[in-house]
């Protein structure tokens, strides 16, 4: 989109909002995607059993794969892919002009306000998803999906641990390593014992030992009694157990999964907190304060190295205070600069200014012709306006008839803007997680996972910059890349 395209954007004034159809339409498909991306990972660890373990993984990410191409279809039946910054100025239509410079002024904020509670879920099912698939991809790519192939012609036969002689042992290595135990591997052949009697039969096996192994020594090994020209497996039921039950890992490697997924999901929980707060502040209380402002515009608020996109409002006292929200200048129609309205926030937290207090406290614009827009506010521009701002509780506009209200939340239409290179790159992810599950081994396992992980980032990119693109533009055209 042209630098006059957005101006034309920006500017026109009949725009439509987007119908609650495409964004149910988001919402579902984003919770059953999301869904089955979470059933793979316990499905991986947790279930004995390869092959209908192989087969719900499948369903659960064919179900994904349904979920990309429902996308497709329901932004098809929509009519097409919308920029971002027209559903953005969208948002704010609806309304009159009521909120221009020459507003009346209204008596006070209203009490009740459209709830954040969805953008919360979104930005949580987004933090999860990011970290379940990377923490999922790492445990199918180091995991066994099936057990080998000689362990599993031994198991259909009835398998049996059993301490056998050796007859012969060659090869024999001796190991030292930094840290641990020596230890021996050699090739031996041990005499496996039949079940119904008759001549012993012979097997090769390779052994792990501590103590050097020997003609006449003892091996631990897994044969089947009942037909043992299958061979055998070197190991006790401490080394084997795990591969016989059919897990996919050692019980040390799904506790250090398991820890890293719990890890990303408290991540994941602390990053919601800071970016959007826990409360759904849709109904102000006793604890809340607001203040009359003029927004000024989109704008950067700094403090030394670091930016975040924000709105600054003015209030009558020419204190400035920084609304921190995800918009720019082409996500804004022009009419917005200039525009009265009620900054509403929590006094509550951060105010305590200590050094683990919240450094952003949870805040609303409230226009004079309706729309509602949920961010934060920082806790320091929220001490500064403390003195100027008047309890919620105390307005008069709080006690009055309740005027209809409407949220500006356009990615709740994500399904519009999203570019079709994340539809491409989510098939693509969730192919090379499918090819794990079978026994693909050696370095074309490690190179379909790491294929799956630059997908899975590169989708992730690309969906977080979906409503920035001049933005991404201008980075690369300033790295010297080619921004086509």
């Amino acid at each position: 989109m042209s630098s006059a395209d957005h101006t034309a954007t920006r500017a026109a004034p009949a725009l439509r909002r987007v119908s609650a159809g495409p964004r149910r339409a988001g919402t579902w498909l984003g919770a059953w995607g999301l869904a089955a991306a979470l059933s793979v990972l316990p499905l991986w660890l947790f279930w004995p059993d390869p092959q209908p373990r192989r087969t719900a993984i499948l369903v659960a990410l064919g179900c994904a794969l349904a979920c990309v191409g429902g996308i497709a279809v329901c932004r098809r039946a929509a009519g097409g892919r919308r920029p971002y910054a027209a559903i953005s100025v969208a948002e704010f239509s609806g309304g009159t002009a009521a909120g221009g410079p020459d507003a009346v002024e209204p008596d006070g904020p209203p009490r009740v306000l459209p709830s954040r509670r969805g953008m919360q879920a979104r930005s949580l099912a987004w933090y999860l998803g990011v970290c379940t698939v990377l923490v999922t991809l790492f445990a199918l790519v180091t995991g066994a999906p099936q057990r080998p192939e000689r362990m599993q012609r031994i198991v259909d036969a009835g398998a049996e641990f059993a301490v056998v002689p050796i007859e012969k042992a060659g090869d024999v290595r001796l190991h030292d390593p930094s840290k641990g135990h020596d230890y021996y591997t050699s090739t031996a052949v041990v005499r496996l014992a039949p079940k119904a009697g008759g001549r012993p039969v012979a097997a090769t096996v390779q052994l792990v030992t501590p103590d050097r192994p020997h003609a006449g020594g003892k091996a631990s090994v897994l044969y089947a009694p009942t037909r043992p020209g299958l061979g055998a497996v070197a190991g006790d039921e401490r080394s084997l157990g795990d591969a016989l039950d059919g897990a996919t890992m050692g019980t040390g490697r799904v506790w250090i999964i398991g820890v890293a997924w719990a890890a990303g999901i408290v991540l994941s929980v602390v990053v919601l907190s800071v970016r959007r707060g826990f409360r759904s502040f849709s109904r102000l209380g006793p604890a809340d304060r607001a203040v009359r402002g003029k927004c000024l515009g989109p704008d950067l608020w700094r403090r030394d190295s670091a930016e975040e996109q924000c709105l600054k409002i003015v209030t009558a006292s020419s204190r400035t205070a920084h609304f921190l929200a995800d918009v720019t200048e082409e996500h804004v129609p022009d009419s917005l600069t200039g525009q009265h309205l009620w900054l509403c926030w929590d006094a509550r937290r951060g105010a305590g200014g200590g050094r683990f207090s919240a450094g952003a406290t949870p805040a609303a614009l409230v226009s004079d012709d309706g729309w509602v827009m949920h961010g934060m506010l920082k806790a320091d521009d929220a001490q500064m306006l403390a003195g100027e701002g008047i309890a919620v509780e105390k307005t008069v506009g709080g006690n009055s008839e309740p005027r209809p209200l409407r949220l500006w939340d356009p990615h709740s239409a994500w399904l519009l803007y999203v570019a079709p290179s994340a539809l491409v790159l989510g098939a693509v992810l969730i192919g090379c997680a499918a090819l794990l599950t079978f026994d693909i081994t050696g370095v074309w396992r490690w190179a379909t996972g790491i294929a799956g992980a630059v997908a899975g980032l590169a989708l992730g990119h690309v969906a977080m910059n979906s409503p920035y693109p001049s933005a991404v533009r201008s980075a690369m055209s300033s790295n010297g890349a080619d921004p086509a």
